[in-house]
């Protein structure tokens, strides 16, 4: 084979190769970065969270709160692949676009490197829950270190929750000290008690009609609290995302779950590795 030959060869390998990363990209990174508005870049970077109301439409609610009741109540009037989170009905929201649209601005911008390892439900009557303030403050753990360098926020484990209920200020959704999650005091390892208590002026909860979306970095100081909203109970599902390098929870999820969603879902289930071997 000439010289002219094997740069020939050589110029149509990279080509292809070239032609398979953009194929893949079209079919599989169908979000390509985040859709964030500065007003929410912002405020996620000042407080730690985000909470955007009436996501979801009424019927979608509704289907998903009567699912999740089902589960709860009573799986074996489920498939078995569907007794689970994220099995079933829930799995379109693994990658909703209002979803998306934050993570691919706070934990990556390539859709591949977001998994998505551990989903639960939280159910509360009225005067159940707890009070336990965790995270906050400085620290080399890369699940908890909330991070801003070239003009890109990297949030670390993220949380999402979807409520499904009305949730009143102050009567027993999450509730965060915002800005906490920059504190330069390790209030993580060193919790200051007139901080952490619940009247201490310091906490911040919210109002939301079903179907909200609360989206808050792990690094942000941050509790339950006890249900005090006498019209309805708390019907919230926790979504803990994470970048594909690090795992913060234990694997629990039934694998015939994973197995029966769609490939566009089960890829938020990847072993945790780098990436940077990736080869296309």
């Amino acid at each position: 084979m000439t010289h002219l030959s094997q740069l020939q060869a050589k110029i149509k390998s990279k080509t292809e190769k070239a032609a398979k990363s953009v194929t893949q990209l079209i079919q599989n990174r169908f979000i390509s970065g985040g859709k964030m508005t500065q007003h929410d870049r912002v405020v996620f970077d000042l407080k730690g969270y985000l909470v955007k109301p009436a996501v979801l439409s009424e019927s979608e609610v509704a289907t998903l709160k009567d699912f999740v009741l089902r589960q709860k109540n009573n799986p074996e009037s489920l498939p078995p692949h569907e007794r689970h989170l994220p099995g079933g009905i829930f799995a379109k929201l693994i990658d909703h676009p209002a979803v998306m649209n934050v993570l691919l601005d706070v934990i990556d911008p390539d859709i591949e490197k977001i998994r998505l390892e551990n989903v639960f439900l939280s159910y509360r009557q009225m005067g159940e829950g707890e009070w336990n303030p965790h995270a906050g403050g400085p620290t080399t753990n890369p699940n908890y270190a909330y991070n801003f360098q070239d003009g890109r926020i990297y949030a670390g484990m993220t949380r999402v929750v979807w409520e499904l209920n009305e949730v009143l200020e102050d009567q027993g959704g999450t509730c965060f000290i915002p800005g906490s999650h920059k504190a330069n005091y390790n209030i993580r390892s060193n919790p200051v008690a007139s901080i952490d208590a619940r009247d201490s002026g310091l906490w911040e909860s919210y109002s939301c009609p079903p179907g909200s979306l609360i989206i808050f970095s792990e690094a942000v100081r941050h509790s339950a609290d006890f249900w005090q909203n006498p019209n309805n109970p708390r019907i919230a599902i926790f979504c803990a995302y994470n970048h594909i390098n690090v795992r913060h929870h234990k694997p629990d999820i039934p694998p015939e779950v994973i197995k029966h969603l769609a490939p566009k879902h089960q890829r938020f289930f990847k072993d945790v590795y780098h990436p940077l071997f990736d080869k296309v």
